[in-house]
């Protein structure tokens, strides 16, 4: 294969034209074979700029735009770094079991602090919801109106378990009774919500069998162990940024009437939605 030669300067050219056809004929091969180098690297320097181009792209995308996690927005570091075991045991006693009482409610009311929270802005910011979402009155301080959804999840079983005793919640009972669409829509969307996330989650946890006792079959075990988060810290958080009560006035929070908003038909799915 012939080798790469410099070129030739003009005076060079005009001083030896006449005896160096033979290095004419070298720089003229040279010549020749550099497209073909070019058309080798071409590719991989085009590759380069357009991910180049992608990286810069993907540093100025709005962040409404990006679709970041929201599971650790105000916890940040929130790990599964506990070992629990389920208890699964069908007859065993729970302070969240039936029969119902005060005590039961109490145990429910516990770990359900249904409250709002005031999470600040730029907290607000890095969850992939809509831009409009309702912010917090100034007599309140400043932020956007939020609740964990761990606590929505808990508030679908608490409803769920409750239509199970109508002799004990006749308040529940009774509205199933007068306003059973609206009751019924909404068990329906508690119990879509959790299908969602447990098919989130997919957990691919196994539960074995057991031979028990006067049984002819095997028996499942529930009694699994799970890697968990701190429940507690979702309550911590709720009582650090938790909307005091006594400063809301009767009637809940209200519509601002000094600035517009954007209406939704129903809360948006797309959190670029603006109508």
């Amino acid at each position: 294969m012939a080798g790469y030669v410099a070129i030739p300067s003009k005076e060079s050219l005009n001083l030896e034209r006449s005896s160096s056809e033979e290095s004419l004929a070298e720089y003229e091969t040279s010549s020749k074979l550099k497209p073909k180098f070019v058309w080798r690297v071409w590719p991989w320097i085009l590759h380069l700029v357009i991910f180049s181009l992608s990286v810069s792209a993907g540093l100025f995308v709005r962040p409404a735009q990006r679709c970041p996690t929201t599971r650790d927005a105000l916890l940040y570091d929130h790990p599964y770094d506990r070992r629990i075991r389920l208890n699964g045991t069908f007859n065993r006693d729970s302070p969240f079991k039936g029969p119902p009482s005060a005590e039961v409610d109490k145990a429910w009311d516990d770990i359900l602090p249904l409250r709002l929270m005031n999470i600040p802005e730029d907290v607000f910011q890095t969850i992939n919801t809509s831009q409009h979402s309702v912010k917090t009155p100034p007599y309140l301080g400043e932020g956007r109106l939020a609740i964990f959804e761990g606590f929505h999840h808990l508030h679908c079983v608490r409803s769920l378990w409750k239509a199970a005793y109508p002799e004990y919640y006749t308040e529940d009972a009774e509205f199933s009774r007068t306003n059973h669409e609206d009751w019924a829509e909404h068990i329906d969307h508690c119990a879509d919500m959790l299908r969602q996330k447990f098919m989130c989650d997919a957990d691919s946890t196994l539960i074995t069998y057991s031979w028990l006792k006067n049984h002819y079959n095997p028996h499942p075990n529930f009694n699994v162990e799970h890697k968990c988060r701190n429940y507690d810290r979702l309550i911590d958080a709720s009582d650090k940024y938790g909307i005091v009560l006594d400063a809301v006035p009767e009637g809940g929070i209200r519509r601002p009437e000094d600035k517009e908003v954007v209406d939704f038909v129903e809360p948006p799915f797309d959190p670029l939605a603006t109508s």
